[in-house]
């Protein structure tokens, strides 16, 4: 097996039903998550993928209930385990972020206080969600340090975010979210803002401690080619809604939805010469106050046909759990 192959347990670890975020506008109701059901399993990695604006964030968030002002959830369940965590209270709720479900966001030193050193912040999650005394918390902070592969950790504890590079911030902040052994882990684009290697280095880093600890692992991203690498289903979002689910293997091989097969054409290959043009998708993200009739894609799609602009296909098995929303495979 590959390090960037992890095991996968077939027990269910979180259950998406139907899940629907809106949010009051000026214009209109805005449904940014629209109907989302998906199940994550222990042990596995669950790629999210998207152009920007197409709900995979607010997806993230609306597990979390961490929703901006203006938005609720108005349908659906989030079962961890039996939980739904939709019909909990704000207080219960306050105990299962971070402890049972951790998130890490795309910009470390949004989420890192440049006042306290990264010891500080690890050892405060820790006291808060697991009631250890001060000196218990240390000892499990450098343990955390240590475990995501931050050289010299006794020095590095002591030091401020300004101080370590965006990589070693990034590994802070997977120390942070991983200190009280949640059960799911969401990476909301945890390597945009970094360089290629530092990239593989973290995607390596979040492969092994899903396998390790075998936690479910939600991967949220709009590059392809990196939940190529780690997930074992992908998970393709437009508009709010899920258009097409599968293992990725298939997905990547044999993808089925116009959007997805127009999502992997624009990707560069070792074959693009220099100076080649990639493919880009024609037309723009649809207004999600304004949502075309019918499949929002149809005006992006080459293969539209004229049901496609009067009614929304349902999300339907085609073949081996690969299931795709889209009228070309009624």
């Amino acid at each position: 097996m590959s390090p960037l192959e992890p095991t996968v347990c077939t027990e269910p670890l979180l259950q998406v039903q139907n899940l629907t975020t809106a949010f009051a506008t000026p214009r209109g109701t805005v449904r940014a998550v629209n109907g989302v059901s998906f199940v994550l399993h222990r042990g596995e990695i669950l790629g999210i993928v998207g152009e920007s604006g197409s709900g995979k964030s607010m997806t993230a968030r609306s597990i979390l209930r961490i929703i901006p002002p203006g938005g609720r959830i108005t349908d659906g369940r989030v079962l961890l385990g039996p939980t739904d965590l939709v019909a909990l209270s704000e207080t219960k709720m306050s105990m299962v972020r971070g402890a049972q479900v951790a998130m890490i966001f795309q910009e470390p030193t949004a989420v890192l206080n440049p006042v306290l050193t990264v010891g500080e912040q690890i050892i405060e999650v820790l006291r808060t969600h697991q009631s250890m005394n001060r000196a218990e918390a240390r000892k499990q902070a450098l343990e955390q340090l240590r475990e995501v592969g931050i050289p010299a950790p006794r020095e590095r504890i002591r030091s401020y975010p300004h101080e370590l590079s965006g990589g070693m911030n990034q590994r802070c902040t997977i120390a942070m979210a991983i200190a009280c052994k949640p059960r799911v882990l969401i990476a909301d684009e945890p390597t945009t803002a970094l360089d290629v290697t530092v990239q593989a280095q973290i995607l390596k880093l979040l492969v092994d401690i899903t396998r390790e600890k075998e936690i479910g692992l939600i991967f949220i991203t709009h590059d392809i080619a990196a939940v190529a690498q780690i997930a074992q289903r992908v998970a393709v979002m437009y508009a709010g809604r899920l258009v097409e689910i599968g293992p990725t293997e298939r997905i990547i091989d044999h993808p089925k939805h116009p959007y997805t097969q127009a999502l992997l054409k624009a990707l560069p290959t070792m074959t693009t010469a220099k100076g080649e043009r990639v493919p880009d998708i024609p037309g723009n993200v649809p207004d999600m106050a304004d949502l075309p009739s019918g499949c929002p894609f149809h005006p992006r799609c080459p293969d539209v046909l004229d049901r496609c602009g009067q009614q929304l296909p349902e999300l339907d098995t085609i073949d081996q759990q690969h299931n795709v929303r889209c009228w070309l495979y009624e």
